[in-house]
């Protein structure tokens, strides 16, 4: 072979052989995994029965403080105290269907179901189920304030709270828009105590033999017949103290409240902002024991197994 193609080949193997990698000088992106796709997903459904609870009190309080409003701001040209019970009614009822199971958003409700029908994990939720329903309530106060804020300073231009110590000139009262102030001719608040215990007595009481599993038949739309629950308690028990009959329902309104209105709106009235803060939680708490001891049927209650137990015993004892 002469020293040419010598040459020449040697030329060809070098020209074959691997080239190493040239250095990436570019940015590099990396690609989310699927696994974080799925977590975000899970973390998302985590989330929903908190949003509902917070949408749900907010819509609440939208609708209900809204329709306070317009009776008030319009002297009730443009409402009655039929439009309110209809509006608060039919608030409830919309909640409902934000999420399956249905929102409580309820303070009250959600306690004394977590007391009497505890479920695994249910004592984990409560502290987010709360903080949600009470900062829906806030919320929602705050969109319907926005909403009125002209009609609000036309109609009652000082501010006034129901039994505070700024009078109006024309009797009006502003801040009963937002959460609910005792009757006048009350002699103690402990007559309030008593009139939202009733009434969240026979808020849980209603819902629960609603959703009780034997008479699915009898409601195959819960949420209507909760509207007509709702209705009900209003007509019949809901004026003397503006049936709160929900912790979240009031006292997320009248934090708004106060910064409009100062700190008296925890004050007037002898402090009754306390009342519909604990009473409805008593009340449904009664409610939810009554039914479940008398009527309720099913697993799960602490009512109905303790009486069972007794039964089979032959002696009440309560644990």
């Amino acid at each position: 072979m002469t020293s040419a193609c010598r040459a020449s080949q040697q030329t060809l193997q070098e020209g074959f052989r691997p080239l190493s990698a040239p250095r990436c000088t570019c940015t590099s992106y990396s690609v989310r995994p699927t696994s974080d796709l799925i977590m975000i997903m899970i973390s998302r459904r985590e989330l929903k029965p908190y949003v509902a609870e917070f949408l749900g009190t907010a819509l609440l309080i939208v609708i209900g403080d809204g329709v306070v409003a317009q009776c008030l701001l319009s002297d009730y040209h443009y409402g009655t105290w039929l439009s309110i019970n209809l509006a608060w009614a039919s608030a409830v009822c919309l909640a409902g269907y934000l999420s399956d199971p249905s929102p409580t958003i309820n303070p009250a409700a959600t306690i004394s179901l977590a007391l009497v029908r505890p479920s695994a994990g249910q004592w984990r939720q409560i502290p987010g189920k709360l903080a949600a329903q009470f900062f829906g309530g806030f919320v929602g106060a705050a969109i319907v304030y926005i909403n009125y804020r002209s009609a609000i300073k036309d109609w009652d231009p000082e501010y006034t709270i129901p039994g505070g110590s700024i009078l109006s000139p024309t009797g009006h009262h502003s801040a009963g828009i937002f959460s609910t102030y005792p009757a006048s001719f009350f002699e103690s608040n402990w007559e309030g105590v008593f009139s939202e215990g009733l009434g969240s007595a026979v808020l849980m009481f209603g819902s629960l033999s609603i959703s009780d599993p034997r008479n699915a038949h009898r409601f195959p739309a819960p949420q209507f017949a909760t509207f007509l629950l709702l209705l009900m308690i209003g007509a019949a028990l809901g004026w003397q103290t503006g049936y709160a009959i929900n912790p979240a329902r009031d006292f997320g309104p009248r934090l708004f409240s106060a910064i409009l209105y100062g700190r008296e709106v925890f004050s007037a009235a002898n402090y009754y902002f306390v009342v519909p803060l604990f009473a409805p939680i008593i009340g449904c708490i009664v409610g939810a024991a009554t039914y479940d001891s008398l009527l309720f049927e099913g697993e799960g209650s602490r009512v109905t197994d303790a009486l069972d137990k007794a039964e089979g015993h032959g002696s009440l004892r309560l644990e």
